[in-house]
């Protein structure tokens, strides 16, 4: 059972993926991201983070930026359309991009 629910989560991530580059080929993206920001390249390496199991406060730390300016970056992606965040019972938060940026 556990083999075929991760079989299926593979699917979906790399259904998600080609359907992400033909709707946001990847220079559009990468100005999607870095939009109005004095850091695009960090902002680039936490998008790429965003993996859907990795959660926001470890991600903040990672590329250190504040939670708080990670968060509303997460909010803006999500708007857009270029993440999804999965928030627990806890109120954790997990950002899932739709693909990773090569070259980052």
């Amino acid at each position: 059972m556990n083999l075929d629910l991760s079989r299926i989560e593979k699917q979906n991530e790399i259904i998600i993926s080609l359907l992400g580059r033909i709707a946001f080929p990847e220079e559009e993206l990468k100005k999607m991201i870095t939009i109005n920001s004095k850091k695009p390249k960090v902002l680039l390496e936490a998008y790429n983070l965003c993996n859907g199991k990795t959660g926001l406060t470890e991600i903040s730390k990672k590329v250190s930026v504040s939670q708080p300016a990670l968060t509303g970056a997460i909010n803006k992606w999500e708007e857009m359309g270029i993440i999804i965040k999965h928030v627990t019972e806890s109120k954790s938060v997990f950002p899932q991009r739709i693909y990773k940026i090569k070259g980052v």
